[in-house]
């Protein structure tokens, strides 16, 4: 019972605490010093707890009982050019024609599980972890209103950012059959999604009398910081074909989640003197004295996340040395990005909620919508058993990128194409204990995003125009206690 209480405490904090790498759109590269050392190419291997998230079935070959975590650190370096002008010439506010830095922080990617055997149906291999599935962190900071728009106000410096975590607590059960070559495994998830957004928007000014250069458009912040519970399921096959040679399989499914919280709205209008057509009290002088005019609201989106596939080779190439192939498939075009709903809206008052037209302006839904494609990735491992004491990870994998096709991208979401990942590291045999360290290098090809895009027509561009560059850097920690 002491074991357990430590247990649930100990997931309780990776929970808390989550946040990490990803692979294409927002997908996490994995966990473990193991796999992550084998460039992720760890499905027809599946020999510790990960395995919870590689292959499930990998559970049914685990003959010890086994608790371990891992701690990955990341470091996101983007940068972004912009080139965002009204028309293709008009300067909108954003710093343009500079290089423009994400924030620079360390992430943590913790993880945690615990593997045992249980005398039932024969006997069968069980556990129960929990590790994050999709993860996205970046914040930028890249507007300042025009002189000539307004020169009083300013924005939160987190004008464009986001904070996605999605956290799978799992239980796993796996079982051999056909005298022990095959072994089937399941993962029941109940995950947990966590957003925090915030974004600019360029709203049309309703107000026809003052909707000329440069007051056509309003400056809108929003943020909305919320959560929300789904389930998934992680389905594994791990059939060994000869002594050497294993086959994996798995099928990761997690369903949409509805995400709900609380949300601000803000508007930042235009300073204009001198308008003498315009009385105070009236609602077009909303538009024209220089306010910043906030409403509080619910909001809710639904998170639709991908289904991924994904089958492993492993073969023993000498006694030493374990060769190891993956290939993954996500379908990443079931996202579909933010509609975001508001309700029970609150703080708005005098002419901002008795006028009609500009209650309805002030309260409008506002959708961050994407068009991705399915993706594909490859990786391969090596394994290498130095002596007893250290065994030698090596690996890479090449992943596509989900907006290849558009290349139109965001600030929050930072994916410039097919990237390419290096990895390499170590562990540290010593008694019952497996210590790892593993570093990993993602390279992204420089990307030039193409004009402003309002794909669905509702007045908001769904991109945001400059030159991208960005490469990342993680390093990850472990230990796997045996008994």
């Amino acid at each position: 019972m002491r074991f357990l209480r430590f247990l649930v405490l100990f997931l309780a904090i990776v929970t808390l605490c989550s946040s990490g790498t990803n692979a294409s759109g927002f997908e996490i590269s994995g966990i473990g010093t193991k796999a992550m050392g084998m460039g992720g190419a760890f499905r027809a291997i599946a020999d510790d707890w990960t395995a919870a998230y590689y292959n499930p079935a990998g559970y049914a070959k685990i003959f010890d009982s086994q608790y371990g975590a891992s701690n990955g650190f990341l470091h996101d370096r983007f940068e972004v050019t912009p080139n965002y002008l009204w028309g293709g010439q008009y300067e909108s506010g954003i710093y343009n024609d500079q290089i423009n830095y994400n924030n620079h922080e360390i992430l943590s990617n913790p993880s945690g599980g615990f593997v045992t055997r249980l005398p039932y149906f024969g006997e069968i291999g069980a556990g129960v972890s929990a590790f994050q599935l999709f993860d996205e962190n970046n914040t930028w900071n890249l507007y300042d209103f025009p002189l000539a728009y307004n020169s009083q106000l300013s924005l939160p410096n987190d004008q464009y950012s986001i904070n996605l975590d999605v956290v799978a607590f799992q239980l796993t059960l796996a079982k051999e059959f056909m005298n022990d070559k095959l072994s089937l495994g399941i993962g029941l998830q109940l995950l947990r999604a966590d957003l925090v957004y915030s974004n600019i928007y360029f709203r049309d000014n309703p107000y026809e009398a003052i909707n000329f250069r440069p007051f056509e458009k309003i400056t809108q912040w929003n943020k909305n910081d919320g959560n929300g519970y789904g389930f998934g399921v992680n389905l594994g096959m791990l059939y060994n074909v000869t002594e050497k040679f294993n086959i994996g399989l798995n099928a990761r499914v997690p369903f949409a989640i509805t995400l709900s919280g609380n949300s601000s709205l803000e508007y930042y209008m235009p300073l204009i003197q001198n308008i003498d057509s315009i009385q105070p009290g009236t609602p077009g002088h909303l538009f024209v004295a220089g306010n910043k005019i906030v409403d509080k609201a619910d909001f809710e989106t639904e998170l639709k996340l991908p289904t991924s596939f994904g089958i492993g080779l492993a073969y023993q190439l000498t006694e030493k040395l374990l060769v190891s192939v993956d290939a993954e498939y996500t379908m990443w075009s079931n996202y579909e990005g933010f509609n975001f709903l508001y309700t029970n809206h609150s703080g708005l008052n005098g002419a901002a909620d008795s006028s009609q037209f500009v209650n309805d302006f002030l309260t409008a839904n506002v959708s961050d919508l994407v068009e991705w494609e399915n993706t594909g990735k490859v990786a391969l491992g090596l394994e290498y058993d130095f002596n007893d004491n250290f065994t030698l990870l090596g690996g890479g994998s090449v992943d596509q990128s989900p907006s290849r096709e558009n290349s139109l991208l965001t600030p929050q979401f930072i994916d410039t194409g097919d990237k390419q990942t290096f990895s390499g590291g170590l562990i540290w045999h010593y008694r019952q204990y497996d210590l790892g360290f593993v570093t990993s290098y993602t390279s992204y090809p420089d990307l030039n995003s193409g004009d402003l895009v309002d794909a669905n027509a509702d007045g908001l561009f769904d991109n945001f125009n400059g030159f991208y560059k960005a490469e990342s850097y993680e390093t990850v920690f472990s230990f796997i206690y045996r008994f």
